[in-house]
C-alpha cells in the first residue's frame, strides 16, 4: 500500500503517546490493528474478485473465438458438401441412359 520508514513510525508513535494517554495507548493500538487487518482483508478480497472477473472475461473471449472458428468450419464443410452434391448430380446425369 504505502511505505514508511522506521523514523516515520517512531515519530507517529511519539505523537500518539503524547496525544493519547499512555494508559489508553494499548487499547487504541489494538483497535488500529483490528482496522488495519480488516482493510487488508478487504483489499485482498477485492483484488481476488477483480482477478477472478478478469479471468472470466478471458475465458469468455476464448469461448467466443472457439465458437467463431466452429462457425467457419461448419460453413466450409457445408460448402464442400454442396459442391460434392453438385458433382454427384452431374455424374448421375452422365450415367443415365438416354
Amino acid at each position: 500500500m504505502f511505505e514508511s520508514s522506521f523514523l516515520e513510525m517512531l515519530v507517529i508513535g511519539v505523537v500518539a503517546l503524547l496525544v493519547i494517554e499512555p494508559e489508553r495507548l494499548p487499547a487504541v493500538a489494538r483497535t488500529v490493528g483490528v482496522w488495519v487487518g480488516k482493510v487488508r482483508r478487504f483489499v485482498a478480497k477485492t483484488r481476488a474478485d477483480i482477478d477472478r472477473e478478469l479471468h472470466t472475461e478471458e475465458l469468455r473471449s476464448m469461448l467466443f473465438k472457439q465458437e467463431e472458428e466452429l462457425r467457419n468450419l461448419r460453413d466450409m464443410m457445408e460448402g464442400k458438401a454442396e459442391s460434392i452434391r453438385k458433382e454427384f448430380k452431374e455424374l448421375e446425369k452422365h450415367d443415365k441412359p438416354e
